[in-house]
């Protein structure tokens, strides 16, 4: 065998392995997925992932190492999914048009929870919210400032304060909305999150945007 064959071989069986860890690890999520719409996060062992998405408990280890890791993974996914059209929408257009960052940010975000409204309220009733709050923060600093959303100049501690005050109103407000029935459209919560962010409390009442309740 030539060693281009050989490379070529060996191309097509690192696809092949890699196709198998992806399916493995997707499987892994989407049976975490399954779960969580019936069990609180407390009720749900390694053990009963691997089962449900048909793998063994060492390959759950080798993905994940625990079900903190799961979480740690499915927030990177989420974020690296927002973010990404983030990036796509604030990239200045041939007209010269941009969307604002945090606009951008909550139209990706109202897109990822219309996909399954459900999963997001299951996950804001079976998993505290402070260790949803915890997994989502840890990406979503960091890969802000990977991708240049915020100044690298900002120290930290200031970096962290100031995006636990705006994750921190907007996942409350938004698992206040998956929670309460949602009598507003996620168009219309959406909008008020943005004015909230914008503009402040004072002049969201000012304005009357209670009308659209």
């Amino acid at each position: 065998m030539s060693q281009g064959e050989k490379n070529q071989r060996a191309e097509r069986d690192g696809k092949r392995v890699d196709r198998r860890v992806r399916r493995s690890r997707r499987a892994i999520i989407e049976a975490f997925d399954r779960l969580i719409m019936d069990e609180p996060i407390d009720q749900i062992s390694v053990s009963l992932i691997a089962r449900e998405a048909d793998v063994d408990r060492k390959t759950f280890y080798q993905h994940f190492g625990s079900i903190d890791g799961l979480l740690d993974a499915i927030a990177e996914d989420v974020v690296s999914e927002l973010l990404d059209k983030v990036e796509c929408a604030t990239r200045a257009s041939s007209d010269g048009s941009e969307q604002r960052p945090l606009r951008a940010f909550l139209a990706a975000l109202t897109e990822h929870l219309s996909k399954n409204l459900l999963l997001g309220q299951r996950y804001c009733e079976h998993v505290p919210s402070e260790l949803l709050l915890e997994h989502l923060a840890r990406p979503l600093v960091r890969q802000c400032v990977d991708r240049g959303f915020v100044s690298e100049d900002i120290p930290d501690d200031e970096l962290e304060m100031l995006l636990a005050y705006g994750l921190g109103g907007l996942f409350s407000l938004y698992r206040w909305w998956l929670l309460s029935g949602r009598r507003l459209t996620i168009a219309e919560v959406t909008q008020l999150a943005c004015q909230l962010v914008e503009d402040g409390v004072s002049s969201f009442l000012e304005e009357g945007a209670w009308a659209l309740r």
